[in-house]
């Protein structure tokens, strides 16, 4: 599984605030005691640095986004093991997560916050160090929320993460190359860094759609009924944020499933082509890949449905079925209208018929007027 990062890492979730519902401090201590069971140290071997830069080339010659100028010498690359993934993440979570219980947590008695905190406390860390294992690389855009601060400016280069303990497990586990594994997580993670450093309002426009998803969930709900919505996914295998959205909220889910769907399709289609030529055993790579998540064992496909992990992966397969119906149509020059602007954006039911939001699309050139879309 790989991740694109998409919070902010200032300090303040973590530790022993007295106002926050989640003891961020002992979920880390969960987390990183979930984390270390079965975990193999990164080799130190391998060179991200270079491999992300010669990256860059093929794959800004396939689709045609050139960065306005090289950011390779500035972008930090990390090589994290599972705590420090877990610590550069356990802030973000903070940041979505308390705003949402503490509207929710108004008027609700202290035993009850008590018990609630200690509840999400261990899920919160179960989750994360359930997660650290299973990530082998993200990209973290930087802030998306408005009030985030202390990360870069929008444009500027990312930070790009690297799991090499996960990915040498993992290229062991699936027996195939563990360099050929690294170059493509490699790929993966440098589209990403394509779309976000050469389209600087992508990362703004997220930010605003999770805004308004996040903002008013839980402002009606009480502290009880939001604990209880958020534990029953485990008798009930609903995902847990579906079970707080209102009617607006779920039309604002469905923005962000639609950018999210576009943002990793794209990232699929275009590693596709470029991995041919440039991954040595792309092709057996990518099915082993394909063939580990479609066997994902039983307690990983439970809590990948309970934490809507699995809508990600229908994301993947949704984002690229479109990539590939727009771009054979148009190709890539069709295909990179979606990032002219929010406006271009496919709805979700445009992502799901391709056919659609190419109609829309003609339509605006011919009439040369302002799109309609997300």
């Amino acid at each position: 599984m790989t991740g694109s990062g998409m919070q902010n890492r200032e300090a303040g979730p973590r530790g022993n605030s007295r106002d926050g519902m989640v003891h961020w401090g002992a979920a880390r201590s969960v987390a990183v005691a979930v984390a270390a069971r079965s975990e193999r140290r990164p080799s130190g071997s391998f060179d991200y640095a270079s491999a992300t830069q010669r990256a860059m080339g093929p794959l800004s010659d396939f689709t045609g986004i050139e960065l306005a100028s090289d950011p390779a010498t500035e972008r930090r690359i990390v090589v994290s093991d599972r705590a420090g993934w877990i610590d550069f993440n356990i802030e973000g979570f903070g940041v979505l997560m308390e705003p949402v219980l503490q509207r929710a947590a108004r008027g609700a008695s202290d035993i009850t916050r008590l018990f609630s905190g200690a509840t999400l406390t261990a899920q919160m860390g179960f989750l994360l160090g359930f997660l650290s294992a299973r990530v082998l690389g993200q990209y973290d855009t930087g802030p998306l929320l408005p009030k985030e601060t202390g990360a870069q400016k929008v444009g500027e280069p990312g930070k790009v993460f690297f799991l090499d303990g996960n990915i040498a497990s993992a290229a062991s586990r699936l027996r195939i190359s563990e360099d050929g594994l690294r170059l493509w997580i490699v790929l993966h993670e440098m589209t990403h860094a394509l779309q976000f450093e050469g389209f600087p309002w992508l990362r703004d426009h997220l930010g605003r759609l999770m805004g308004d998803l996040l903002s008013p969930l839980s402002e009606k709900l009480g502290l009880s009924e939001t604990v209880r919505r958020l534990t029953s996914n485990y008798r009930t295998g609903g995902r847990s944020i579906e079970l707080l959205m209102t009617r607006e909220q779920r039309a604002s889910f469905e923005k962000v499933q639609a950018t999210m769907s576009v943002i990793e399709g794209y990232s699929d289609y275009v590693m596709d082509r470029v991995g041919r030529r440039t991954v040595p055993g792309y092709a057996e790579i990518t099915r082993r890949l394909a063939a580990s998540r479609a066997n994902r064992p039983a307690l990983d496909t439970a809590i990948f449905r309970l934490t809507g992990l699995d809508a990600k992966l229908e994301q993947y397969r949704l984002g690229e079925s479109f990539c590939t119906a727009v771009a054979s149509r148009q190709g890539m020059e069709g295909l990179n209208r979606v990032w002219d602007g929010p406006e271009n954006l496919p709805t979700l039911e445009e992502v799901r018929d391709p056919g659609l939001w190419m109609l829309r699309m003609e339509r605006a050139s011919e009439a040369h007027g302002p799109l309609s879309g997300t």
